[in-house]
C-alpha cells in the first residue's frame, strides 16, 4: 500500500525572513518556500535581491525587497508591502544580522551602534509591525535568529555581537509572553558556526578551534538550521514558545 504524500508543513502561509539573500537567510527561504509558504525576503542592495531572484527563478509566491531596517519606519514598510503582495504575514523570521571582529578595546560608539541596531533594535520593530497583524488574526509564529555567541559570550565575534546577540534571547521570552493571549508564539533559534560563504573566509586557526570546541566536530550546515526553523514555524510546534533551541553540534550546552 503506497502511503499518502505528507502536506507541506508551511502550506498556505505567508513567511517574512529577513536577510534572505545569502548564507542562512537564503536557505531559510529555499526550505519555506519547499514546504509550500509564500516567501517574502529582504537583502540590503538591489543586487543581491536579483541575485536570489535568478536563483530561485520567477514565482509569485516568492518576494525579494530591498531594506537595510535602519528605521521603525523601514520595518513597518517591509511588512506592509509583503502583505500587499503576498497576504497577512503568518509567520515572522528575524534573521538579518552584522558582524564585528573589533575587540573591546577596539570597538567605537558608530560601530556599536550599528550592530545593536541591526541585531536587536530591529527585531523587535519588525515583529511589532508583523505582530499587529498577527493579532489581527488571532495567530502567528515568529522565530528569531540569535548566536551562539548570546550564551557563551563569543569567540568570533566581539562584545557587541554577543550582547545583541543575548539581548535577542531576552527579546524572544519578553515577546513569548506578551503575544501569547494573542496566539502569537515567539522563539529563537541559537546556531553556532555554520558553514556558509561568509564563515569559509574565516582565518585557519579560527575555523580549527571552532570545530575542536565542537562535540560533533564539523561546522553546522545551513540545511540543519532551515530544519529547525521550519519545525519552529510549522503547526508541529503549536505548544512551543519563548524557547531557544541551540543548534550548535554540542559546542555550548548551557
Amino acid at each position: 500500500m503506497v502511503k499518502a504524500r505528507m502536506a507541506k508543513r508551511l502550506g498556505g502561509k505567508t513567511a517574512l525572513i529577513t536577510g534572505g539573500s545569502r548564507g542562512i537567510g537564503l536557505a531559510l527561504v529555499e526550505a519555506f518556500l519547499a514546504e509550500g509558504a509564500r516567501v517574502a525576503f529582504s537583502g540590503t542592495t538591489p543586487e543581491s535581491v536579483a541575485r536570489v531572484r535568478e536563483r530561485l527563478g520567477a514565482s509569485e509566491d516568492c518576494l525579494g525587497l530591498v531594506s537595510e531596517l535602519s528605521s521603525c519606519e523601514a520595518a513597518a514598510e517591509l511588512v506592509d508591502e509583503t502583505v500587499r503582495r503576498l497576504g497577512p504575514v503568518a509567520v515572522l523570521v528575524n534573521n538579518a544580522g552584522v558582524l564585528s571582529g573589533s575587540s573591546a578595546w577596539d570597538v567605537t560608539a558608530q560601530e556599536w551602534d550599528r550592530v545593536m541596531n541591526v541585531n536587536l533594535r530591529a527585531v523587535f520593530f519588525v515583529s511589532q509591525s508583523a505582530g499587529r497583524a498577527m493579532r489581527a488574526a488571532g495567530r502567528g509564529a515568529i522565530l528569531n535568529v540569535s548566536s551562539i555567541a548570546g550564551q557563551n559570550g563569543g569567540i568570533a565575534g566581539n562584545p557587541a555581537y554577543a550582547a545583541a546577540k543575548a539581548g535577542v534571547i531576552g527579546l524572544t521570552r519578553s515577546l513569548a509572553r506578551q503575544l501569547a493571549p494573542d496566539g502569537i508564539r515567539v522563539n529563537c533559534l541559537s546556531p553556532s558556526a555554520i558553514a556558509t560563504d561568509m564563515t569559509a573566509g574565516w582565518p585557519p586557526a579560527l575555523r580549527q578551534r571552532l570545530v575542536a570546541g565542537t562535540p560533533l566536530g564539523r561546522f553546522g550546515r545551513p540545511d540543519e538550521l532551515a530544519g529547525a526553523a521550519v519545525f519552529l514555524a510549522s503547526d508541529e510546534a503549536s505548544f512551543i514558545t519563548g524557547q531557544t533551541l541551540a543548534v550548535n553540534g554540542g559546542a555550548y550546552m548551557g
